[in-house]
């Protein structure tokens, strides 16, 4: 070891304490860097797995194809692996009762299958060979069809084909093809499977699927087509490989799973993760440089003399530089490693105490946890960045320390400039803290370098402070507007109309009632996908121009009216009128029926492939319109609206209508009365994801007919809402209730609010937790910043003090002045924090804006607590170093010049 290194050793240990705090000041920074990368690893694994197991391991798939295009795609080098599942054909169910879903669907699978699609097994195993069967649960719930283990089935599988119209053929039918009246089941064949095994339903089924999966052992059956499962040696081509041997057209790519894996195509995600993560590590490492920075810049002030000398007898500006480097790495060898451990346990100890929140966040009935992944990429950067930030820290004061001449280092100079005129002070100064803080304000002009550090230190402890609470504002806000609203009832369910049993919707409450589980029972009805008519002088700016670009054909120029969706909500009168009292408003207003008086909540989410966006549809309350409703047509279904007419398809073939809309729609004039934009009626969704006007008016309408030859009224659906403590129970007893007292209902229109709240509380509760954890630690290093800064500027004027009580000054004018110099470094620090800060939290909202609709939100909070906390913590720093000072020997302290 060369006597430049040994002289930077002794100088270490000389100054323990400062060595001391800058070696905290590096652990505290790596341990930042290392929780940041580590958690990013850790959270898109666990978002990883979880949706590996929800969906599945395939990064594309290919449906309802055939040999030719397998065997194209298996031979393409890009791709890694794959699976296939052989579809066998339909077998039609007997007394089913889902009309659009009357087979069971008979796939062939190999053992490997469920690495690439999940089978949730709810009893029993998965077959063995092609006589053995697995049968969905859904079957059972949704078909009223109900087959144990143990049974045996003799089906007639066959090829579905579609009803052969005049002059044309029928088509065969995929499994990409929802049923269709008329269509039926030819070329059979007598086919006997075992039941072996009870799953839920399977995720490679479609909700518009003709038939309920059932799953056979694969063999060297003949199948009518064949899905593909792949995964890609390179999953950023995936869309490309599949658009290029996808023959049949059918094909997905599984985006979400490219997504966590960092290889998809919407860059949205990607930007928004990327770009808050760099701002995150970039409001650390600004916290990071200044406090290893002003511990080095400190250190070098106090050695300049020591330098000086080193100079005279002929070192390098070379070795100077040296012997600041080889002290940042002493310091990093000691710090970083202590750093990384810390991270590592500080984060792995935090995703341990939130995995139990994380499991309320799981929809399905396989828990999975999040653990600490610790990726070798993951501590590099860490450590890469860690160590840039410390030799940042150090090469900063130390190239200025070498451009000092040897002779100005050792009179030390350079330290006081005098200037004429520049320390002159005013009388308001003199007045207010006499002599002692003239003296302090003449001393801060004229030595300004000395003070500029800690300025610089509170400077960046505000910026750091209030970066960090926007951050953590932006963070919760972007979850907010990507959630729907709420819901705020325990249960929520849906009864067919046709399945009542000839019960009114009173009767039917009063009989979920009477369930010991449930608390209290509550009805609506609900029309969903109806029009309102009105003029565009009461719609906003944006959602207008957004008709405007979207469908203008909606817009009327002669009438100076705007067509726009509306959902209908009609609430159990006596709910309603409870409701309106609650806020306040005229309950007798809106419980009237002619003229119809509705509240309507309006705020609407759109997301595109670059960002999301929010909206209010009206601009104003207390405005006329016109309801739109499309008229049922018998034999008919409605299908969608093509400019000015409307399509309607025929129930039982592929015919279709064309019917002007002023010919196939019912009118009745409504006043929208109070808009509203939270709180809805427990039960009353509003989904802001939905481009609709959320409506809700009194049950008394349907009763008088204001639905009466109204599409999906003569079949609709009546919802009730349940209030249980017990809402687990209360779910279980409302579905016996269903097979008990209701014929053919589907127990799966159950909806469990009060399981989906808790997920959605856990999520707030995560949020919090890391939001003001990241807040503390930030906060963590500002104060150590400061404190260290003051404190050791305090302990290096040691002699100045010395001198200044040697000549008579007293505890009071010690007091004065300190006071003044605490007064001053908050108002210099806040005078170029705020500012800064505010630019950052701009910065921030810039980038978030760019993938959601987020306003600027002004960091006021977070702005007032630095305020408050700069002035705190510089008095108690101050105070706490005068106190040490004043208990030294003042002859001890004139002669002394260092720590």
């Amino acid at each position: 070891m060369n006597i430049f290194n040994q002289f930077t050793f002794r100088t270490l240990r000389k100054n323990k304490i400062r060595t001391l705090v800058t070696v905290v000041g590096i652990a505290l920074s790596v341990a930042m860097f290392t929780a940041v990368t580590s958690s990013i690893a850790s959270f898109q694994q666990y978002l990883l797995n979880m949706e590996v197991v929800r969906e599945g391991a395939w990064e594309g798939r290919m449906m309802a194809t055939d040999l030719q295009s397998i065997q194209n795609i298996t031979a393409d080098k890009r791709v890694k692996d794959w699976t296939q599942m052989d579809n066998l054909g339909y077998a039609e169910l007997k007394d089913c009762t889902n009309d659009d879903k009357p087979y069971l669907m008979i796939e062939a699978v190999d053992k490997d299958f469920t690495k690439y699609s999940p089978i949730t097994l709810l009893e029993g195993r998965m077959p063995k060979d092609s006589s053995e069967i697995v049968i969905s649960k859904h079957l059972e719930y949704n078909g009223g069809v109900t087959y144990k283990i143990g049974d045996t089935l003799k089906l007639s599988v066959g090829t579905r084909y579609s009803k052969a119209l005049s002059g044309e053929k029928s088509e065969v039918l995929t499994s990409n093809d929802p049923y269709r009246p008329g269509e039926n089941v030819k070329e059979k064949s007598l086919k006997t499977y075992t039941v072996v095994g009870i799953c839920d339903r399977p995720v490679s089924e479609d909700y518009s699927s003709a038939g309920y999966t059932a799953f056979t052992r694969k063999d060297d059956q003949k199948a009518v087509n064949y899905d593909l499962f792949l995964t890609f040696n390179t999953p950023e081509q995936s869309y490309d490989i599949m658009t290029k041997y996808a023959a049949t057209g059918v094909y997905k790519t599984h985006e979400d799973l490219l997504r966590f894996e960092g290889k998809s195509t919407n860059n949205s995600f990607n930007a928004i993760l990327y770009s808050m993560g760099a701002i995150l590590m970039a409001i650390i490492m600004v916290g990071a440089i200044s406090l290893i920075y002003s511990a080095f810049s400190i250190s070098l002030s106090e050695r300049t003399k020591q330098m000086g000398l080193l100079k005279s007898i002929g070192a390098t500006k070379k070795q100077i530089r040296h012997s600041v480097v080889f002290e940042a790495c002493v310091l990093c060898m000691v710090g970083i490693p202590l750093g990384i451990a810390a991270g590592l346990g500080g984060i792995g100890i935090t995703l341990h105490g939130i995995s139990g929140l994380l499991l309320k966040l799981w929809s399905g009935d396989t828990p999975l946890r999040i653990h600490l992944v610790v990726t070798w990429q993951a501590i590099a950067i860490a450590v890469i960045v860690s160590f840039i930030t410390v030799l940042i820290s150090a090469m900063i004061p130390a190239a200025k320390a070498v451009r000092i001449p040897a002779i100005q280092a050792i009179r030390q100079s350079d330290d006081i400039k005098i200037r004429a005129g520049k320390v002159k002070t005013s009388g308001l100064t003199y007045k207010l803290f006499g002599f002692s803080g003239m003296l302090a304000s003449k001393n801060f002009k004229r030595n300004r370098k000395k003070y500029r550090t800690t300025v610089f230190s509170l400077f960046i402890s505000i910026v750091l402070f209030v970066s960090a609470t926007s951050f953590s504002g932006y963070l919760k806000k972007s979850s907010s507007i990507a959630d729907s609203q709420q819901e705020s009832y325990d249960i929520g369910c849906s009864v067919s109309d046709k399945a009542a049993n000839g019960k009114s919707p009173s009767e039917i409450a009063a009989g979920m009632e009477a369930i010991g589980s449930v608390d209290s029972v509550r009805y609506l009805k609900e029309n969903y996908n109806q029009q309102m008519e009105i003029s565009r002088e009461c719609l906003s700016d944006k959602y207008l121009s957004y008709v405007k670009e979207s469908d203008p054909g909606r817009i009327n120029e002669k009438k100076g009216t705007v067509r726009i969706p509306v959902n209908l909500t009609f609430l159990q009168d006596d709910v309603f009128r409870e409701y309106l009292q609650e806020k306040n408003m005229d309950a007798d207003e809106y419980m009237t029926t002619n003229p119809m008086n509705a509240l309507v909540w309006d705020r609407f989410v759109l997301e595109d492939e670059k960002k999301i966006y929010s909206m209010e549809i009206l601009k104003k309350d207390n405005v006329d319109a016109t309801l739109a409703m499309a008229k049922a047509v018998k034999g008919y279904y409605f299908s969608w609206q093509d400019g000015d007419k409307y399509i309607y398809n025929s129930d039982d073939s592929e015919e279709s209508k064309m019917i002007p809309v002023d010919k196939a729609t019912i009118t009745h004039p409504i006043h929208i009365g109070k808009r509203m934009t939270a709180n809805a009626p427990a039960g009353v969704s509003i989904s802001k994801w939905d481009e609709a006007v959320n409506v809700v008016l009194p049950y008394s309408l349907v009763k008088d007919g204001i639905l009466r030859g109204v599409v999906d009224s003569e079949d609709g659906y009546t919802r009730y809402i349940l209030m249980a403590k017990q809402h687990e129970k209360a779910s279980t007893d409302l579905a016996e209730y269903f097979e008990e007292e209701l014929s053919g209902v589907d127990a799966g229109t159950i909806v469990d609010a009060a399981a989906s709240r808790d997920s959605d509380q856990a999520l707030i509760l995560i949020l919090d937790i890391f939001s003001y954890g990241f807040i503390v630690l930030i906060s963590l290093i500002a104060i150590a910043n400061v404190f260290n800064t003051i404190s050791t500027n305090v302990m290096l004027r040691r002699q100045e003090f010395a001198m200044l009580k040697s000549v008579g000054m007293t505890g009071k004018g010690f007091r004065r002045m300190m006071n003044y110099e605490c007064i001053l470094y908050g108002i210099k620090g806040l005078i170029f924090g705020l500012p800064v800060s505010l630019a950052l939290s701009f910065l921030m909202y810039k980038s978030m804006v760019d993938g959601i609709d987020v306003s600027f939100m002004f960091p006021w909070q977070g702005m007032l607590i630095s305020a408050f906390s700069v002035f705190a913590i510089v008095f108690i720093t101050m105070l706490y170093a005068m106190r040490k000072v004043g208990k030294e020997n003042t002859i001890e302290a004139l002669r002394n010049e260092n720590l």
